[in-house]
């Protein structure tokens, strides 16, 4: 007889799965591709016993991303506690490096030019995640605000908290916070962001993006994204150019707020994994005076 599980896969996907196929998936979760015996594939993850339980999180962002744009990132099927089903998206991987990227920008700044109606825009109805971790989205009425003290700050006390950075190192990252004033805008336009947005979230198929995954969305100025994808590498150089052609790029964020977004991940990953990435925020911080 069929486990309680796999009678509620069968009853949602609409056939029973006949088989299970390990796949490579984030640091989070166990990731599988199952045939179902109507001959379709889909995905599921599942939390490891070390991490925390995301699903419902993730869920919540897929859907929204469906529901809000036209970004391409697989259906949420099922989830339940410890399980998440998402549809299968077919991809090669890249065989033409520019217009993949060209694909990309596209999409990327297609999502870009979703906005927040909300009073508060810059935020989100609810926290998420990032990977593993907590992603504070407390809604600000100003850009500023919200990056200091949801993205910035959060993430700096966390890593102070696990002993990734000393008080010294914390009050480095204070001294920044305090003068983005004079390096980041106080009212861009608040755009949907996809949030952990690195050529490993995006599943390419030959010339064109299939699909976009593992989200940690909010809504927020759009350069956030862009030095994500500048810092973690992936795709051809072309991509910036492109995604300027799309959504045009406001002067001085190639010369100075790129680095300061870039904070954001690189504590991301002090957090994670420590190491060299501490280095590459204190040059950053050197960089600007803190």
């Amino acid at each position: 007889m069929a486990s309680p599980l796999a009678q509620k896969l069968a009853k949602a996907l609409g056939s029973p799965v006949i088989g299970s196929k390990p796949m490579r998936g984030g640091d989070i979760a166990d990731v599988s591709c199952l045939t179902l015996k109507d001959g379709r594939k889909v995905v599921a993850k599942r939390p490891r016993a070390d991490q925390g339980d995301t699903t419902k999180v993730e869920a919540m962002m897929l859907r929204h991303l469906r529901a809000a744009s036209d970004l391409p990132v697989p259906e949420v099927l099922f989830q339940e506690a410890g399980i998440l089903v998402i549809s299968h998206v077919d991809h090669k991987g890249i065989t033409d490096a520019r217009m993949a990227a060209e694909d990309v920008a596209k999409h990327v700044a297609a999502l870009h030019r979703v906005m927040s109606t909300e009073k508060k825009p810059y935020g989100f109805k609810a926290d998420t995640v990032i990977g593993p971790l907590p992603q504070k989205n407390t809604p600000c009425t100003d850009w500023i605000s919200f990056f200091r003290d949801n993205r910035l700050l959060a993430m700096a006390r966390s890593c102070l908290n696990t002993s990734r950075i000393d008080a010294a190192f914390m009050k480095r990252v204070e001294a920044l916070a305090g003068n983005l004033p004079d390096l980041i805008p106080t009212h861009p336009g608040a755009s949907l962001l996809h949030g952990d947005l690195w050529a490993g979230n995006m599943l390419i198929d030959g010339d064109h993006a299939a699909g976009f995954i593992d989200p940690a969305i909010s809504y927020g100025h759009r350069e956030m994204d862009l030095a994500f994808i500048l810092l973690m590498g992936g795709l051809d150089p072309v991509f910036i150019d492109a995604y300027d052609a799309q959504f045009t790029i406001e002067p001085g964020f190639k010369e100075e707020r790129c680095a300061i977004y870039q904070l954001w991940p690189l504590l991301v990953h002090v957090r994670l994994f420590g190491g060299g990435y501490a280095h590459q925020v204190a040059s950053i911080l050197d960089r600007f005076g803190a």
